[in-house]
């Protein structure tokens, strides 16, 4: 394994959110993990066309909005945000949409992973504030939730 390579991984893991980065390189592989980062909400389930998903990340403190009831969702690490499975697939979740918590309403790549963003509370889409295929940081609002008189079954 190369060094600079190597190297480059321990500059991500300490510049950014990044708690976790697991690499293989043939019959190689190496699994950093930052120093007393929280451990994964659960576990994912592969979506469809795409490769195994890295664990969910945990999402950033509650930034409910008290006076109109609704939840702010963010997207916890750095990365792309997709809100289908794959191009030819339907959209995860569109506005309207009864949701559960844990239920996968989008992914993020980073490096080369998909990371699933699963819904941390239940309630009805309010709306989608990131458009598909954009860049988004840790702090980045996703979704805003609002509660629901139906619950999901």
């Amino acid at each position: 394994m190369d060094l600079k390579f190597l190297d480059g991984l321990i500059r991500i893991l300490a510049r950014t959110s990044v708690s976790e980065i697991e690499h293989t390189d043939g019959d190689r592989r190496i699994r950093l993990v930052r120093i007393g980062a929280a451990a994964p909400a659960s576990s994912v389930k592969e979506a469809s066309g795409h490769p195994p998903a890295h664990p969910p990340v945990e999402m950033q403190p509650d930034r409910s909005d008290s006076t109109s009831g609704t939840h702010a969702m963010t997207a916890g690490l750095v990365g792309t945000f997709y809100r289908s499975p794959a191009p030819d697939q339907p959209s995860f979740v569109s506005v309207g949409d009864l949701v559960h918590e844990g239920q996968t309403v989008a992914v993020v790549e980073a490096m080369k992973l998909l990371n699933a963003i699963e819904a941390d509370r239940a309630g009805r889409i309010a709306e989608i504030l990131v458009e598909d295929g954009a860049t988004v940081a840790p702090d980045t609002v996703l979704f805003t939730i609002e509660p629901s008189e139906v619950e999901y079954v």
